[in-house]
C-alpha cells in the first residue's frame, strides 16, 4: 500500500537531482525518464557550443523546474482522484499540439491560475493572429519592393 508523502520532500528532492522527488512519491517510470533526460541534456551540453548550449541549458532549466513543481504537485495531491486529461503536462501538451482548440480544457484544469489562464490565452491567440496575418504581411511588403518582385518573377513565382 502506498503511503502519503510529504510535498516539501519531494520537492527538495526534485531540488537536488530532477527525478528523485518522483521516485520518493512512488512513481519510478517517470522519476527514471525525467533523471535521464536531465542528465543526458547536461551531458550534452558539455560538447555544444554558443547558442546550440544555451538552448540546451534552458531545456534543462525547464527539466529542473517542472520536475520540482510536478513531485510537489503529486506529492500534494497524493489519494485524490484526477481526471488525467487535466493534468498540466497534458493541457500544456494539447495547447502546443492544437492551439485554441485546447482552451476550454485550459480554462476547466485545476492547476492553472487565472493569471496562467490569461497569459497561456494571450500568447495562443497572439500566435494564431500572427499565423493568420503573415501572409498578408508578406503580400504587402513585396508590393512595397519592385526589387524583390523582379526577383520573385525571374524565380517563376508570381506575387
Amino acid at each position: 500500500m502506498l503511503t502519503r508523502k510529504k510535498p516539501l520532500i519531494a520537492l527538495a528532492l526534485s531540488l537536488v537531482m530532477p527525478g528523485l522527488g518522483q521516485l520518493y512519491n512512488a512513481e519510478r517510470t517517470k522519476g527514471l525518464v525525467i533523471a535521464g533526460v536531465w542528465l543526458a541534456l547536461g551531458g550534452g551540453s558539455l560538447w555544444l557550443s554558443d547558442l546550440t548550449r544555451v538552448s540546451v541549458v534552458l531545456a534543462l532549466v525547464l527539466v529542473w523546474v517542472s520536475a520540482m513543481l510536478d513531485a510537489y504537485k503529486t506529492a500534494k495531491t497524493f489519494g485524490q482522484p484526477m481526471d488525467w486529461y487535466y493534468r498540466a503536462p497534458y493541457v500544456v501538451a494539447m495547447v502546443l499540439l492544437v492551439g485554441p482548440l485546447a482552451l476550454p480544457l485550459l480554462w476547466r484544469s485545476p492547476h492553472f491560475s487565472r493569471l496562467a489562464q490569461w497569459a497561456w490565452t494571450t500568447v495562443i491567440m497572439a500566435t494564431v493572429c500572427l499565423f493568420l496575418v503573415t501572409p498578408y504581411m508578406l503580400g504587402w511588403l513585396v508590393k512595397q519592393s519592385p526589387e524583390l518582385q523582379a526577383v520573385l518573377q525571374q524565380a517563376g513565382i508570381h506575387p
